[in-house]
């Protein structure tokens, strides 16, 4: 619970390198992709408005006010203006295109991230972080934007404004040219030098960044523990902890990440001098008037502009390259449950429910099986009710059922055809399962009963709550059925949003009903008045009953108990 402070509660990332990256998370901006050039495009104009203000100027000093003819100044001066709103209006387009496409590529890949998660049986997200998923969800998904779709636009951008800027210097004089590109070799090592050190050290920033969402996600959600056992502080500690070490690991990024632009400047100083020396020598021997040498140390600061942001697109990939492979990570997390390419869609299910030989283990752990060798087989419309005591397997029993989980051995079958030959959506269609916590959302307690019905009317949605039992308590609620209750029925007693899970059950009407502790955790009162609606939604229905409650087991037609699995043999050395 604790976690070290050298490793975190979240483990690093598998490392991949930039371009397999690039490549990985390329698909989600083919969409737009042709923005991209547009956009770019459009940046590269308002530089070029840039280039025809600079060259205007340096007319305005040759032949204005070097020789003093004053007259010329207005038409040179509108001109200017012109240049630069022009080049305003054509830099604003650009930049608001790449924010466009740049948004829209972070909303289709967090939307194709979460969808991915969807298909994960529970279990393996519930091993992760919830803090850290959502901090890969966000702050993640959008340092990847940086390197897939902004750094594109900028860099390409930036790279032919520095062309163009190149030729307007070239073309006034190509030895001071020459003079400036003597620092270019060192741009190009100092890219190199600080880039491998600052991923280094991003990948560290984006692991604690996720550990500190992580406990901050968990130290909220279990506040209500933490201060009745009076451990307040260990947790305002564990936040501080896992905040130290995030800030640790900022203050060695930005000791590199730091050091970056300020050795850039200092290039760019040399550089600046060098032009200015060999340019003084040039108009003190006639070869450059005194505009067009203006003119060419303006261009060479525009020239080390373009060269500068190709220069800090280093520590960006850096943080991108590190955020990708955390993204990645999830992406790459594969369900052990597969749909058949041949799976076809159950129609018409008449609720036979039947278990042959299953054998069932976790992923990780095939040598420690849950179940082994259980069969059973229950008609439509029959009750069988699954005891035992806790680690025996029954939870396992339900999830196999609704395919969180396949059997390593044996099958089961849904109408005397195996789960694995039908459809996911159509095998859920046809089976409600109601865990042990009623999960409710922040929403109307009308849309919590519609969740699994969405267009279901408000006559069907009352009627399901009449024969849940919850019509009462909802009507005596401020605002009825339109009253929204807190995360996890926050507003409402632990049978009143069983009653509301109940309610929703009701209006899916599958022809399976599976039940995993119905009651638990309630005391007699609330679980007798959960019993009642529940033995009304079983009927007609065939029911799997997963219970502690021996009363509520004997109303079922059959038992079936089950054992805990022995532990797999273990060598002593």
């Amino acid at each position: 619970m604790n976690g070290s402070t050298t490793q975190g509660p979240v483990a690093a990332a598998p490392t991949v390198p930039l371009r397999v990256a690039f490549r990985r998370f390329w698909p989600w901006m083919r969409a737009d992709a042709l923005w991209l050039p547009v956009s770019a495009s459009l940046l590269v104009l308002g530089a070029f408005g840039e280039v025809v203000s600079v060259w205007l100027f340096k007319d305005l000093i040759d032949n204005v006010l070097v020789p003093r003819h004053l007259a010329a100044f207005w038409p040179l001066a509108v001109a200017m203006v012109g240049a630069a709103v022009v080049s305003a209006l054509l830099s604003f387009a650009g930049t608001y295109t790449a924010t466009w496409v740049a948004e829209r590529y972070i909303l289709r890949l967090r939307t194709a991230t979460i969808a991915h998660l969807h298909t994960l049986p529970p279990d393996t997200l519930e091993n992760r972080w919830r803090g850290d998923m959502v901090a890969r969800l966000t702050s993640d998904v959008s340092a990847i934007e940086q390197l897939v779709a902004s750094g594109l636009i900028e860099g390409g951008a930036a790279l032919v404004s520095l062309v163009l800027f190149m030729a307007a210097a070239v073309y006034l004089s190509w030895p001071l040219t020459l003079a400036a590109l003597v620092v270019a070799p060192l741009f190009w090592f100092a890219t190199r030098f600080f880039g491998r050190r600052i991923l280094r050290r991003e990948r560290q920033v984006q692991r604690r960044a996720g550990a500190v969402t992580a406990v901050l996600e968990e130290s909220l959600r279990n506040s209500v523990i933490a201060r009745t056992c009076g451990q307040e502080d260990r947790e305002v500690e564990r936040v501080r902890r896992e905040g130290q070490a995030l800030l640790n690991s900022e203050l060695a990024a930005t000791r590199v990440a730091g050091l970056y632009p300020p050795f850039l400047n200092v290039l760019q100083v040399v550089g600046s001098l060098t032009v200015v020396g060999i340019g003084a020598i040039e108009l003190d021997h006639g070869g450059l008037t005194l505009g067009g040498l203006l003119a060419f140390a303006a261009f060479m600061t525009q020239l080390f502009e373009p060269a500068q942001q190709l220069s800090a697109l280093a520590p960006v990939a850096g943080a991108a390259g590190a955020s990708a492979e955390r993204v990645l990570e999830l992406l790459d997390t594969r369900s052990p449950v597969v749909e058949r390419p041949t799976a076809r869609d159950a129609r018409s299910v008449a609720g036979r429910v039947t278990f042959r030989g299953v054998r069932a283990s976790y992923p990780g752990s095939p040598d420690r099986p849950v179940l082994t060798d259980v069969s059973f087989d229950i008609g439509p419309g029959g009750v069988l009710a699954i005891t035992g005591p806790s680690g025996s397997g029954k939870s396992t029993l339900a999830k196999l059922l609704v395919r969180f989980l396949d059997p390593d051995a044996g099958a089961v079958l849904l109408d005397g055809q195996d789960l694995r030959d039908l459809t996911l959506a159509s095998l859920r269609q046809a089976i409600t399962l109601l865990p042990q916590q009623a999960p409710l959302f922040h929403a109307s307690i009308r849309d919590n009963i519609a969740y699994g019905r969405p267009g279901a009317d408000p006559a069907e949605i009352e009627r399901a709550a009449r024969n849940a039992g919850a019509h009462d308590f909802v009507m005596d609620l401020p605002r009825g059925y339109r009253t929204e209750i807190g995360i996890d029925g926050f507003q409402l007693s632990g049978g009143q949003s069983q009653r509301i899970a109940i309610a929703r059950a009701f209006l899916r009407s599958t022809p399976v009903l599976v039940l995993d502790e119905p009651t638990a955790g309630l005391d007699q009162e609330a679980a007798e008045h959960v019993i009642t609606p529940l033995r009304h939604l079983m009927t007609g229905r065939t029911t799997v009953l997963i219970t502690h409650d021996e009363a509520f087991a004997r109303t079922a037609d059959h038992i079936l108990t089950l054992t805990p699995q022995p532990p797999a043999p273990q060598w002593v050395r």
